[in-house]
């Protein structure tokens, strides 16, 4: 057989497109081959700061090469996120910061030009949760009870919430699950968390709705009526808010509060699937490590493994909760 020139031309290009996939496929199953990078949205020495370099340490064990941290601050984590957006979407960097809700406020309250649907989450490592405590020497046992004295006496209790927070916008959760509204107790906010549990400690008010790890140096002097999470707490014997709210006969969707974690760009898990459960593995593994979690544990740093359906699930639901109180957040 005669092989003519148009023929061995179409042979070389179809040789060449072979090995350009082959080379292609190889790049992509080398990955990764090179330095990744961890954005961290926020400043130094802080809780999503000390997460993405303890994790970054694990993790470049776990995914055989170097992985540096660096600070993006400003904006709330506005500056952050934009950074990380425009850094290529190859898997060389990531965004390992407090993923939950600086994103969804950004969004919200600085006129981002991303939404949530740019961000592929992988995992929410680290969650604050509210509690709903109350002070120690009041005669309420029970959520239904502080609630029914509220009914009973409208205007005489009284919660202290920070501006803004989470513990805020549960607390007019809570109400409103209750068939309360903010009109029917005093809202006191202080600047500060620690102020505010003070205030409920030394009995300056009824209750306060904050951050549940932080609220144990306060435990001899609160009694713990619910949590704001869809699981009880290990430290709290307290129901979930919607199992206080069970007689009631309705739910709500509790805020979480920050979630330190790691999210890749969206483009990234669509044109890099491998790649992106690569990532995702080497995270759980981490994680599945009883050593790694100890030392976590040692610097008070959370350790749970969400995979990415149930984080994204959590901050989508979250996104809807902060859009409507965005008021109350802002």
């Amino acid at each position: 057989m005669k092989l003519t020139r148009r023929s061995a031309l179409a042979g070389l290009v179809a040789g060449m497109t072979l090995l350009g996939t082959s080379i292609s496929a190889q790049a992509q199953d080398d990955w990764p081959n090179q330095q990744i990078t961890f954005v961290v949205a926020l400043g130094p020495g802080g809780s999503a700061d000390r997460t993405a370099r303890m994790l970054a340490q694990k993790m470049q064990d776990e995914l055989g090469v170097p992985i540096r941290v660096v600070n993006q601050k400003g904006g709330g984590g506005h500056v952050g996120h934009t950074y990380f957006l425009n850094m290529p979407d190859d898997g060389s960097f990531f965004l390992a910061t407090s993923i939950h809700p600086y994103i969804s406020n950004a969004i919200l309250q600085k006129d981002a030009d991303y939404t949530l649907d740019d961000f592929a989450f992988i995992n929410g490592q680290w969650t604050d949760i509210d509690l709903f405590a109350l002070n120690k020497d009041l005669p309420y046992k029970t959520l239904d009870e502080f609630a029914a004295a509220i009914k009973e006496e409208p205007g005489k209790h009284s919660i202290s919430v920070v501006p803004g927070s989470t513990g805020y916008i549960n607390a007019l959760l809570m109400l409103e699950g209750y068939g309360l509204s903010e009109d029917d107790v005093n809202i006191v906010t202080y600047e500060s968390g620690s102020a505010a549990r003070t205030a409920a400690a030394g009995g300056q008010v009824d209750m306060t709705v904050l951050g549940a790890d932080g609220s144990l140096s306060i435990a001899e002097y609160i009694r713990p009526l619910a949590v704001a999470s869809e699981k009880r707490l290990p430290d709290w014997d307290a129901p979930t808010l919607n199992e206080a709210l069970s007689d009631e006969g309705v739910t709500v969707p509790p805020l979480v509060g920050s979630m330190r974690g790691l999210a890749a760009h969206a483009t990234f898990k669509e044109k890099y699937p491998e790649r992106f459960q690569r990532i995702t593995d080497a995270y759980k593994a981490a994680l599945d490590d009883p050593e790694f979690v100890e030392s976590l544990k040692k610097q008070g740093i959370g350790a749970e493994w969400l995979g990415p359906e149930k984080t994204t699930e959590i901050i989508k639901s979250n996104f809807e909760i902060l859009k409507r109180f965005n008021d109350v957040a802002g």
